[in-house]
């Protein structure tokens, strides 16, 4: 019996979505033992990089860290897993695609492939999630991939209110596939500089410029006012052409 690969799938909030995915039979991984680790909310944000592994640095957050994983295990060591899926861990791409569409769209502008490269580079160096893959990969770490949890959701919140997406860069919802591509490519290149993997959002879940369709949204979002949690079909649709 072949040997089977060792899966270590990290994140925060949006590993809920993932791990559905995984109980309800969307996603199988195939040859994979595979193990959740991380958190949300603020104890998320207490996960650190040091000596070799992922920790939390607070009794709240490893409590939390320990009930996503099941396992007991404590941290995430560089060297314990063949592969690593950084999933969401708050890249917050859509500061970065809302910034450079509008520059895109507006007929008095331009950006060329090299100024949207160095972008992306200076914007996913700033991603402290990147820093410490980066750190993993010094330390041993034999693969890692980043899967962006997706847009938010249209029609879930009124994007036009103070703080959100339409306020401040209201041309988004003019883009098309090709501005989008044009800042997937620059991402991706990025992202294999670095020595990583790369799964952005898929084309066909993309509406009103760059918005998630709300069938993917989670359930309740409506309810809850939550446009960023997605649903377990919309994770298996991310990774199942990876890891299936």
């Amino acid at each position: 019996m072949p040997s089977r690969h060792k899966l270590a799938i990290f994140g925060d909030s949006n590993l809920g979505a993932v791990r559905r995915a995984w109980e309800a039979g969307l996603l199988r991984f195939h040859g994979y033992d595979v193990e959740f680790w991380g958190a949300a909310g603020g104890d998320y944000r207490a996960i650190h990089y040091g000596k070799g592994a992922l920790r939390a640095t607070t009794p709240e957050a490893e409590e939390t860290v320990l009930l996503v994983n099941g396992n007991g295990r404590r941290a995430l060591a560089a060297t314990d897993f063949d592969v690593f899926v950084f999933y969401g861990v708050r890249l917050r791409l859509a500061e970065f695609f809302a910034a450079y569409l509008e520059v895109m769209l507006d007929p008095d502008r331009a950006i060329s492939d090299a100024a949207l490269a160095c972008a992306a580079a200076q914007f996913l160096q700033e991603r402290r999630a990147v820093r410490m893959a980066q750190m993993m990969r010094a330390d041993g770490a034999k693969e890692i991939v980043f899967v962006y949890a997706g847009f938010p959701s249209w029609g879930i919140v009124n994007q036009a209110e103070e703080g959100r997406l339409l306020a401040k860069t209201p041309r988004i919802v003019e883009a098309r596939a090709e501005h989008r591509a044009r800042l997937w490519a620059a991402l991706g290149r990025v992202f294999d500089d670095l020595g990583f993997g790369f799964i952005g959002q898929p084309e066909e879940t993309v509406v009103r410029g760059m918005f998630t369709d709300p069938i993917y949204a989670v359930e309740g979002a409506l309810e809850k006012e939550d446009a960023n949690h997605k649903s377990p079909g919309f994770a298996a649709l991310l990774l199942k052409k990876r890891f299936d």
